[in-house]
C-alpha cells in the first residue's frame, strides 16, 4: 500500500519534531531535529540522504514521497522504507536521551497513520511495529524476502565478513549473533559462556519468541566457527559431534528465570560462521529419527551475511556492554 500524501506530511514534521527547537513544530511529543541530526537520522534509515539547507519539512517530505514508491513486501503495509523509517521515529534512545514521554508520541504517531488503516504499536521487547488494522497484518510477522542489497547493506555485509574471519567461537556469539537475534524480535537471547562447557547440555545460546497469541517458543543454538562437515578430523566440526549436543540439546530443559520454570526446546539451531556441507546436513537428517529432525534448523555464513546486511545490525565491538554471560540465570540447585 501506499501512504496518503497528509499522512506524508504529517509524518514528516513527526520526524522534524517539535521539543527543544525554536523553530519545531507542534509534534513537541517528538525530539526537534537540526539538519545535521536529519541527515543522521536517515542514514540510520539505511538511506543516503544529506540535507541540503532547504526547508526541513519539505526536504523530508521529498525524500517520504520517494520512499513510498519503494519496494513493499506485505501488500497491506506500507513500503519496507517507510516502515524503517517510522521504527527509527519510535527508537526508544531518542526518548530517553531527550526526557519524552514515548507512549505520548505513540499515540500522536497513531493519529497520523490512523487516517490510513494503519497502527503503530510496541512489541515485548519494546520494538515498533505496523500493522493493518482491517487485516491484523503486521510487520513484525513479515518475511525477510531475499532482494539486492543497497551500498550500505553491502558495506556492512563486507564488515560482518572480515569480523567472522578472526572472531573467536565466544566473539561469535556474543558480538554477533546476540544482537541479531534481539534485533529480530528474540527475547532474552543468552549466551552461556564456556566457562563451564559441562553446564552447557549443547546450547551455546537461548532465547525465546513470543507468538502473536502471548505465547512463547524456546529456541537454543549449537555454534561453530569452522566448516560443519562429515569428515572424521575433529568431533567439533564433525556433524557426528554435534548430533550428539542436539540430542543433549533436546533432551535438557533449560530455566527460564522470568517464568521461574523449566521449558523444553521448540528448536535448534546449527550455526556455522563458514558452511554446512550438504552432506553434513543428510547425515544429519539420517541419524534423527522424524520428531527430532523436525526441530532442526541450518544456518551458515551465506545467511548470517544477509540477514546481518539487511536487519542493520551493529556489532557490538566496539560499544560492548560489560557482559553477556548471563550464568546467574540458572537455578542454585
Amino acid at each position: 500500500m501506499r501512504i496518503s500524501f497528509r499522512t506524508i506530511s504529517d509524518l514528516a514534521e513527526l520526524i522534524c519534531g517539535g521539543s527543544g527547537g525554536s523553530g519545531g513544530f507542534r509534534w513537541n511529543n517528538f525530539p526537534y531535529r537540526s539538519s545535521s541530526q536529519l541527515t543522521q537520522f536517515f542514514h540510520s534509515c539505511d538511506q543516503p540522504y544529506i540535507h541540503d539547507g532547504d526547508t526541513r519539512k519539505y526536504w523530508v517530505e521529498t525524500i517520504l514521497k520517494e520512499l513510498n514508491q519503494g519496494l513493499v513486501t506485505v501488500q497491506q503495509l506500507p513500503s519496507d522504507s517507510i516502515i524503517r523509517v517510522i521504527q527509527e521515529l519510535m527508537d526508544a534512545v531518542d526518548y530517553q536521551r531527550e526526557k519524552l514521554d514515548r507512549d505520548a508520541a505513540l499515540v500522536d504517531l497513531n493519529h497520523v497513520l490512523g487516517r490510513d488503516g494503519i497502527h503503530a504499536y510496541f512489541d515485548a521487547a519494546g520494538r515498533c511495529h505496523v500493522r493493518n488494522v482491517q487485516t491484523s497484518i503486521t510487520s513484525a510477522t513479515s518475511k525477510i524476502q531475499a532482494r539486492p542489497l543497497s551500498p550500505i547493506e553491502l558495506s556492512r555485509r563486507n564488515e560482518i565478513a572480515t569480523f567472522l574471519d578472526t572472531a573467536s567461537e565466544d566473539e561469535f556469539i556474543e558480538e554477533l549473533l546476540v544482537p541479531l537475534f534481539r534485533q529480530l524480535g528474540f527475547l532474552r537471547v543468552t549466551a552461556t559462556g564456556h566457562r563451564d562447557k559441562a553446564l552447557e547440555y549443547g546450547k551455546d545460546l537461548w532465547m525465546k519468541y513470543q507468538l502473536p497469541t502471548g505465547h512463547f517458543i524456546y529456541f537454543s543454538a549449537q555454534v561453530k566457527k569452522d566448516k560443519i562437515d562429515a569428515a572424521g578430523r575433529d568431533i567439533n566440526s564433525n556433524i557426528s559431534g554435534i548430533l550428539a549436543q542436539v540430542r543433549m540439546a533436546l533432551d535438557h530443559p533449560i530455566f527460564d528465570p522470568e517464568t521461574n520454570r523449566k521449558n523444553l526446546l521448540d528448536h535448534v539451531f546449527i550455526i556455522s560462521a563458514n558452511f554446512i556441507t550438504k552432506q553434513a546436513r543428510a547425515l544429519l537428517s539420517e541419524h534423527l529419527d522424524a520428531a527430532a529432525r523436525r526441530h532442526i534448523i541450518f544456518m551458515d555464513r551465506e545467511e548470517l551475511l544477509d540477514l546481518g546486511a539487511i536487519t542493520s545490525v551493529q556489532l557490538l565491538k566496539d560499544n560492548k556492554p560489560n557482559s553477556f554471560s548471563f550464568e546467574g540465570d540458572d537455578p542454585p540447585f
